[in-house]
């Protein structure tokens, strides 16, 4: 564990410890280490900040404190970024990685917790050894970037964003939807808006979208519900012309689509209406 940058120091040290210097504690299944704020009011602890786990390749926190049990090993960096000689060998370590150089409006925030996380002599040395995981890899876990990007839950996003349509809805006001309704147990429908476009614009939006499936029906969601009445009440037809049947279109269709509503966005009462009824027939749609 100890390297050619490290000084060990024991408990009894810490009221000592330079502010500003890379201490890391190691031992009982941890391993942490971070920027030596000041000693804890005991004396006992350190306060430190930019917590990282080196070992693991992990930021852990902002800020905290470190506070040592019987059998750690105790350790400081010999330097850090204001007083080593090394630094700017270090920096462009740094500012030669692609994720660095790549995103202009990040480099000054992950300079500033590379330097709070990191010596210049461990970066070096991580670098002799071909191994700068734990540099790039935790920069990665912090900032949630490169393989620590979340993963976006399309289907989630495309859930709430008609879920808060049909919650914005009142006093007579009225959307168009498209849906893919499923024939078989093996899928969940899915329901999309734009609002009050007609089905051929909302499809359009719909094929730009990550979550893009290919619709079967289509119509309006309309409510009837006073001000602030709880449950709203909806009515709804599947009264497309290009997703349905138009002004045709029967009220078991308008049945079904109430019966996926009530399954994918419980709460109001859905009442299916023949035709175009939930919003009228002098609409082109």
């Amino acid at each position: 564990m100890k390297k050619d940058y490290h000084i060990e120091f024991s408990i009894s040290d810490i009221p000592n410890l330079p502010t500003g210097c890379i201490v890391r504690r190691a031992g009982n299944g941890k391993d942490q280490q971070g920027r030596f704020i000041k000693p804890s009011e005991d004396g006992q602890a350190m306060v430190v900040v930019d917590v990282i786990d080196p070992t693991n390749y992990e930021f852990l926190t902002e800020g905290g404190i470190i506070r040592p049990e019987e059998g750690d090993s105790l350790y400081r960096h010999a330097h850090n970024f204001e007083d080593s000689e090394k630094a700017e060998a270090a920096l462009q370590i740094l500012k030669n990685w692609p994720l660095y150089r790549d995103d202009e409006k990040m480099q000054e925030t992950i300079l500033e917790f590379v330097k709070n996380a990191f010596s210049p002599e461990e970066i070096l040395s991580l670098k002799k050894e071909d191994n700068l995981k734990p540099l790039f890899v935790t920069i990665q876990h912090k900032f949630q970037i490169g393989r620590h990007t979340p993963k976006v839950d399309w289907e989630k996003v495309r859930w709430e964003r008609f879920q808060e349509a049909l919650e914005a809805l009142y006093d007579g006001k009225h959307l168009t939807y498209v849906a893919f309704i499923p024939s078989d147990q093996n899928h969940d429908p899915k329901f999309f808006s734009i609002g009050t476009k007609p089905h051929v614009e909302t499809v359009k939006q719909l094929e730009r979208e990550e979550f893009y499936f290919k619709p079967t029906n289509g119509g309006h969601i309309k409510v009837v519900s006073a001000t602030n009445e709880t449950p709203k009440r909806f009515l709804v037809d599947a009264g497309s012309n290009e997703y349905g049947a138009g002004v045709k279109s029967s009220i078991s269709t308008a049945e079904l689509i109430c019966d996926m509503l009530e399954k994918e966005h419980p709460g109001p009462e859905y009442i299916p209406v023949k035709g175009r009824d939930a919003y009228g027939v002098g609409q082109s749609y």
